[in-house]
């Protein structure tokens, strides 16, 4: 078994691996590399501090790292981490880690980060074992919005414009739906703002499919907002809610969506 950095890897081969990797599991992988070229983009990943064990030169587990600052430390953001099935119960997790840290410290970068499915106790327990400890809870969501109808506009804006004016609640946001994140993403995302009698109430980016990667709106304008989504998208799909905004979660529940998965984000200074 040889550990190694992915910079010569194709992400076709890397794009196999995880979906044999993650059959199976508690949420459907999409298998389309277009779809995690554009992933891994936004991400920040960095393939030269991503790694992966292989076998007799198949790839048969990794551990794909976004690269970036993150509450000011340069971390590395495990976006990813699989193993195939026949390769499993050898901790090539922590043999991994163990190759990747000394790496990763060279370079610069003091902690590791990373988000894991509740539900996945096995995961959990490899990654306390590694160091790892629980930061936060996280809540995803989807649905189709089911929110009293009122008239509303909204004016598609660069995001670049919020960001100058100081309007995400960036502490909130998790890796994926940072400011970096959207930024990386290109067009990706669009983002509009909202607007009621000419007066703005809210904003929000989102990628065609009805994911939203951010949005904001103060409480007694938060059915608003929904309407202006509706404009682009009625069914949408949020990820990683942080837990501690029972406000915004409650109203997420009443406007129709559903609480589908639970995450933990945990961290680890090396």
């Amino acid at each position: 078994m040889e550990i190694r950095n992915l910079s010569n890897t194709k992400l076709s081969t890397i794009v196999d691996c995880l979906s044999i990797a993650f059959e199976g599991y508690f949420v459907q992988m999409p298998s389309e590399v277009k779809y995690w070229e554009s992933r891994y983009k936004g991400a920040r990943v960095d393939y030269n501090l991503s790694f992966g064990a292989f076998h007799e030169d198949k790839l048969v587990a990794f551990i794909i790292n976004g690269i970036d600052k993150n509450n000011g430390l340069l971390t590395a953001f495990n976006t990813g981490t699989g193993v195939v099935p026949a390769y499993r119960g050898q901790q090539l997790v922590d043999k991994i880690y163990a190759h990747a840290i000394p790496i990763l410290k060279n370079k610069g970068v003091q902690q590791c980060s990373l988000e894991v499915i509740q539900a996945n106790a096995r995961a959990i327990r490899v990654y306390e074992r590694i160091g790892f400890t629980k930061d936060r809870s996280l809540k995803c969501f989807k649905g189709t919005i089911d929110s009293p109808t009122d008239k509303v506009s909204i004016q598609q804006v660069d995001y670049t414009t919020l960001t100058a004016a100081g309007k995400p609640k960036h502490n909130f946001y998790s890796w994926d739906h940072s400011k970096e994140a959207i930024l990386n993403s290109g067009r990706d995302y669009q983002t509009y703002v909202v607007r009621r009698k000419e007066q703005a109430v809210g904003y929000f980016a989102i990628k065609e499919s009805g994911y939203l990667g951010q949005f904001e709106a103060k409480d007694q304008d938060f059915h608003y907002l929904m309407n202006g989504i509706k404009l682009i998208n009625p069914t949408i799909r949020i990820n990683n809610v942080d837990a501690s905004r029972t406000v915004l979660i409650n109203n997420l529940l009443s406007v129709g969506l559903e609480n589908t998965i639970d995450q933990f984000e945990m961290s680890m200074n090396i």
